[in-house]
């Protein structure tokens, strides 16, 4: 879970959005990609409760279901979209 969080995070990067913390990065995603942040919230907060020992198999799951959807949006976008 972590390696997708870490990926996902590198793939945000590439694409040009600023790392700073959780809530800024939701905040820049739902502007370009409304439909999906709610995966990206959804999958962070699955992350989250790997890291604390408290997710079931199927949050982890879930957890990386969101990760792929936010993913695939991402990988279509032009690369330097927010340069």
């Amino acid at each position: 879970m972590t390696e997708a969080d870490k990926l996902l995070g590198d793939v945000m990067s590439a694409r040009g959005y600023p790392m700073s913390d959780f809530e800024q990065r939701a905040a820049d995603i739902s502007v370009d990609h409304p439909l999906v942040l709610d995966n990206y919230r959804a999958a962070h907060q699955g992350a989250m409760r790997q890291t604390r020992g408290e997710a079931s198999t199927e949050d982890l799951r879930k957890a990386m279901i969101h990760f792929r959807t936010l993913f695939e949006e991402l990988v279509r976008e032009p690369e330097a979209a927010h340069s």
